[in-house]
């Protein structure tokens, strides 16, 4: 039976069909083959979908992990599709993830085989979704996703339709994995990039602090100081310093207003201060890194200053303990004197200073700032610290007083004119140490005196007066203190605190803390001791002074 005219025109009428439906899959083929871009080849796929299958929407879902995701929607009439995410046998597309074969829905809306969630059900809803055909995206074993096409009426999806769609997802699977191949390569192309650039980064910040260091290395090695060090930073690094110590004072570079970056410079024996950048210093590892360089080389230079101070002290110190203690020739002594720095013949003052009440590393401190003042020398000697000053003692007293802290802080510091060479400046030295030693003694700490501004207990220090004192006090109040020393008691303290006093029972009771009753038994023996008339006015002057100096003669050390 032969074939009619009409059948003859629909055969042709398929057969160009099918021609331009493999036309446009080979041009998209090709198309997608130029496509890099994983969105670009999305966005053509979802189009060509569409225009292929004649549907209202396409959409492409990919698979992340274990959920698919549309990532691309074409030709819906608002946003409620994109994002939606299915599990693998959640509606249309989690059954074709989960078959890996091609399904389709001639009314999706009303079809009760496909699972779906509140979201899915309001999305195609939304869209008023009715056919919807969907084909896997595979390339060898691997599903890459679902590509969808739905129309917003019923639609029965035939064999054809099913293999045109295939056909377009086999394209479009293998250009998204060609696209994803891409995508890697110019990731890992800018990681690598991004991997030299800090490389070179760090490396040029490496190479800097080395040069640096080397800078620094040699203004140690050429004995530079602080300043070279300040002068360094600004010229090697660009950045501008200032070098403080523990107490905030520069020491080197300009004052810097507060705000920029800090580094401490640490010694063994603690913080020995800070390298201060200016504010407009831009903050920053590697700026840290060439400021903490910088703090180190402060640092080495600040150890070797103290240790060369150190030295410098012991040296001295050995040398006034062999000038105030030993019987070296005094030529000997001149030349060991010219040696470390010191002209004997210039000592005009010798200062005694004694460590009450601030502590011995206080005491030291002031007296090496009142010889820096006046260009003398100190070396510690004895538990005290001499000072050697080529000053009257007028200009030192002015001196001390000048340095003296108002809140208690002060050393106390005898003083005493001298007369240059090892012979006048021994003398001066006694003088100055006794005179500190009354100061003490007069509960005066902390102080500044010569032997003259001792007035009358000045004598206590001569041979003479001390002989002639201590007979007065033998004769005045020796009975009561031979008393106290044979049986242990304490009427002289009693005496003494009772005359101070102004005889006041009362308050001596008070500060000796003893009842009425102890005191009047303690006065009834005295006056047996000293007899009746120790209550007259000039006899108990006599009794005060008396013990007052016996006091004194018991306290300094001679």
């Amino acid at each position: 039976m032969g074939t009619t005219g009409e059948e003859t025109a629909y055969d042709v009428a398929d057969l160009r069909r099918r021609a331009d439906e493999l036309a446009v899959l080979n041009d998209l083929a090709r198309r997608l083959a130029a496509l890099h871009d994983t969105r670009d080849v999305l966005d053509e796929v979802a189009r060509q979908a569409r225009r292929l299958l004649v549907v209202d929407v396409a959409y492409i879902m990919l698979l992340r992990t274990d959920v698919l995701r549309i990532e691309v929607v074409d030709g819906a009439m608002g946003s409620a599709m994109r994002g939606i995410e299915l599990r693998s046998g959640q509606g249309l597309g989690g059954q074709v993830l989960s078959t890996g074969r091609p399904l389709w829905s001639e009314a999706y809306l009303v079809d009760d085989r496909f699972p779906r969630t509140p979201g899915t059900e309001s999305a195609a809803q939304s869209e008023q979704l009715g056919g919807i055909l969907g084909v896997p995206l595979v390339v060898g074993e691997e599903i890459l996703g679902v590509l969808l096409a739905a129309d917003r009426r019923p639609r029965a999806f035939v064999d054809h339709d099913v293999e045109l769609l295939a056909g377009l997802a086999a394209h479009a699977a293998l250009a998204l994995r060609t696209a994803d191949l891409f995508d890697r390569e110019r990731t890992a192309a800018a990681e690598l990039r991004t991997a030299n650039a800090t490389l070179r980064e760090v490396s040029e910040s490496r190479q800097r602090a080395s040069d640096l260091r080397d800078v620094l290395d040699d203004v140690v090695i050429r004995g530079g100081g602080l300043p070279a060090v300040v002068a360094a930073l600004g010229r090697s690094a660009g950045i501008v310093v200032e070098v403080r110590d523990h107490e905030g004072r520069t020491l080197a570079g300009e004052r810097s207003p507060e705000g920029g970056p800090v580094v401490p410079v640490n010694l063994p024996s603690g913080h020995a201060g800070d390298l201060v950048a200016s504010p407009t210093t831009t903050p920053g590892e590697e700026t840290d890194r060439l400021l903490r360089i910088g703090a180190t080389t402060v640092a080495v230079l600040l150890a070797s200053e103290r240790s060369v101070t150190e030295a410098e002290l012991r040296t001295r110190g050995e040398f006034v303990h062999a000038l105030l203690s030993s019987e070296a020739d005094e030529a000997s002594l001149r030349r060991r004197a010219r040696a470390i720095g010191i002209e004997l013949g210039s000592v005009a003052t010798v200062a005694v200073v004694d460590p009450e009440p601030v502590g011995a590393t206080a005491a030291t401190a002031f007296a090496a700032r009142l010889a820096a003042e006046v260009r003398g020398w100190s070396a510690a000697h004895a538990g005290q610290v001499v000072v050697l000053l080529p000053a009257g003692v007028d200009d030192v007293r002015d001196v001390v007083a000048r340095l003296s802290g108002a809140d208690g802080t002060t050393p106390t510091t005898g003083l005493a004119a001298g007369t240059g060479g090892p012979s006048g400046i021994r003398t001066a030295h006694e003088e100055a140490r006794q005179t500190a030693a009354l100061l003490l003694a007069l509960d005066r700490a902390g102080s500044c005196a010569a032997g003259d501004d001792l007035g009358l207990y000045r004598s206590l220090f001569s041979r003479s007066g001390r002989g002639e004192i201590a007979s007065f006090v033998r004769t005045t109040v020796g009975p009561l203190l031979d008393h106290d020393r044979e049986r242990q008691r304490d009427l002289t303290v009693t005496l003494e605190t009772y005359l101070e006093h102004a005889r006041h029972h009362a308050r001596t009771c008070e500060v000796l803390h003893i009842h009425a009753n102890t005191l009047y038994q303690r006065l009834d023996r005295i006056t047996a001791l000293l007899g009746p008339t120790w209550k007259e006015p000039g006899r108990a002057l006599e009794l005060q002074v008396a013990l007052r100096l016996h006091r004194l003669m018991d306290t300094p050390s001679t």
